[in-house]
């Protein structure tokens, strides 16, 4: 990282998601000051994928956010892409800081009080509810939703492990991009593996892939 005669302006976030994108990393939290939640916030690099490396999230001390942590993020402006209205550009030349860690017992005040996920009744062959059609997606406004708490059951399909949950009575069954849970399953056979009562989701919704926009579970936290 450079030196700059100047600070640059910062965002300090909960983390809420250091999902797997591509090659890299997608992290997303919501904002606080003064021991306020505010608006979602997903830093974004230069890459036309937007994906952040391990590099860009590194601390002084080489570390990176674990969920939970509270981060302060330097970033250049808001760039919004569609309806991923949350993305902001990093300035990767600084490090990022961790300034403290949430209590998971505050989880509930961080859920959004949203039904239904984005727009249902598109499903893959081994989802449910988990995708969106491209031309629809220019009615949506954001990409980030904290839910909770709900039981959810992680399963292994096509070689994929998978969350499924029921969410204000309509059952989802998402992709799971949270790299420490893909991690501790890698391999399984299809599959339930477990079942985890009074889980909060971050779902997070991708940008358009081959037609459609993937609804994923981008980080799963429990109490």
């Amino acid at each position: 990282m450079k030196a700059h005669p100047t600070q640059p302006q910062t965002k300090t976030l909960v983390v809420l998601a250091n999902s797997c994108k591509n090659n890299g990393r997608c992290l997303a939290g919501k904002a606080l000051a003064n021991d306020r939640f505010g608006a979602w916030i997903r830093p974004v690099s230069a890459h036309p994928t937007g994906a952040l490396t391990l590099e860009h999230q590194a601390f002084n001390d080489s570390t990176t956010p674990a969920l939970l942590d509270v981060v302060t993020v330097p970033v250049r402006r808001p760039a919004p892409l569609g309806f991923q209205s949350e993305n902001h550009l990093i300035h990767s030349q600084y490090y990022w800081s961790r300034v403290g860690r949430l209590d998971a017992a505050r989880l509930p005040e961080l859920v959004d009080p949203v039904a239904p996920l984005w727009i249902n009744g598109h499903s893959t062959v081994a989802g449910c509810n988990d995708r969106v059609p491209e031309d629809r997606l220019a009615e949506l406004d954001h990409s980030l939703i904290l839910i909770g708490p709900v039981t959810v059951w992680l399963h292994v399909a096509w070689e994929k492990l998978r969350a499924r949950f029921v969410h204000q009575a309509v059952t989802y069954d998402l992709v799971v991009t949270d790299p420490d849970l893909k991690a501790a399953y890698a391999g399984r056979p299809d599959g339930v593996l477990e079942q985890q009562p009074n889980s909060f989701v971050c779902v997070s919704l991708a940008p358009p892939w081959n037609g459609y926009a993937y609804k994923l579970a981008a980080a799963i936290l429990t109490p």
